[in-house]
Parts: C-alpha cells; sequence; structure tokens
C-alpha cells in the first residue's frame, strides 16, 4: 500500500473515532430533562 493511500486512512479512522467520541461525551454530558416534562411527553391520556 502506498503512503499517501495509508495516511488518509489513517486521516480518515481518526476523524471517525474523534467524531464518536465527542457524540458519546455530549450525549453524556447534556443536562437530564426534567422529570415533569418526562412524565408529560410519555403519557397522552
Amino acid at each position: 500500500m502506498r503512503y499517501s493511500i495509508m495516511l488518509q486512512l489513517v486521516a480518515t479512522i481518526t476523524l471517525i473515532f474523534l467524531g464518536t467520541s465527542a457524540l458519546f461525551a455530549w450525549l453524556q454530558y447534556r443536562p437530564a430533562p426534567d422529570e415533569n416534562s418526562i412524565q408529560g411527553s410519555i403519557s397522552y391520556n
């Protein structure tokens, strides 16, 4: 495999890992929704 192809492959995998880690960090540290809003959105009767 040529050096430029390997470099592009490593850069692509690194960007994917950075994107997924940023997504999971945002999901983990976002503020939790209020309990009243959860109950209101679940029960429609």
